[in-house]
Formats: C-alpha cells, structure tokens, sequence
C-alpha cells in the first residue's frame, strides 16, 4: 500500500507528500503509477505504461521541465538520487485503495517534451512473467 512504500526505505509516511505520483525523499524518486486511470480526473493526459518487459513509458506533471530539480532528477544528471518503480493496474481494488507493486530500481533512456515531459525509463530487472499480462508488459 502506498502507507507502506516510505518504510522499505526507513522513511516516513506523509499523506501531504505520499499522495502524489512523483514523491522525492532524501536521495530518493519514487514513482507511484496508475495504469488504468480511466477512473481519475487527469487520467487522458498521462498515458503510463509498460512499452515491453524492460521499459517503462512514463510522462510528467505539466509543470515539470527538463530543467527543473525533477527534471535533473528524472534524467539521472542530479547525482545521488535513485528512481524507483511502484505500479499497480487500478486505484481501487474492491472498495479500498489497490496496493502497489515494486517493480524495481529504474534508469533514464530518453525523453522528449518539456513541462510535460515524456519519459522511458529502463528496468533493472524484466517485469516477472507473472505480471507482464497484467501490466500489459
């Protein structure tokens, strides 16, 4: 569950901060995706998904420029930060918040845009055979 996502890395819950999809924390990135967001407000406008079992297609808030401290962040050019990958398929799973699944550490390919960007990240490690159906990967 996105509560539980901050302790894997000895940090704290905050809904203030937590309730977003880009969440930064000390030298942390945290990407927490909705595949399906049919069901939000915003959802035509980021189009997330899995292009193959190792890449990720991800795209920014409209406001983030390749320029900005996210931006450096995303593109792996501000040093230290580690970018992680936590997807789930819906927001809702029956009627409480669906849990997300950690989908591993990620890096930079490319981008094009700005404010938004689009962005393809690759895996670390292939999404397991047992998600790529559900993942669409």
């Amino acid at each position: 569950m996105r509560e539980e996502s901050p302790g894997l890395y000895g940090l704290r819950f905050n809904t203030g901060s937590w309730n977003q999809g880009f969440v930064v924390q000390g030298q942390h990135a945290f990407l927490l995706v909705t595949l399906d967001k049919s069901n939000l407000q915003v959802g035509a406008q980021y189009l997330d998904h899995f292009t193959d079992a190792g890449h990720f297609s991800w795209h920014s808030q409209n406001r983030t420029a390749r320029g900005s401290k996210h931006g450096q962040i995303i593109s792996g050019t501000a040093p230290g930060y580690g970018v992680h990958l936590f997807v789930r398929g819906n927001k809702i799973r029956g009627a409480k918040g669906a849990p997300f699944v950690y989908c591993g550490d990620v890096d930079f390919e490319s981008w094009e845009g700005d404010a938004p960007i689009s962005v393809v990240f690759r895996l670390r490690a292939a999404v397991p055979e047992r998600l790529r159906r559900v993942f669409g990967a």
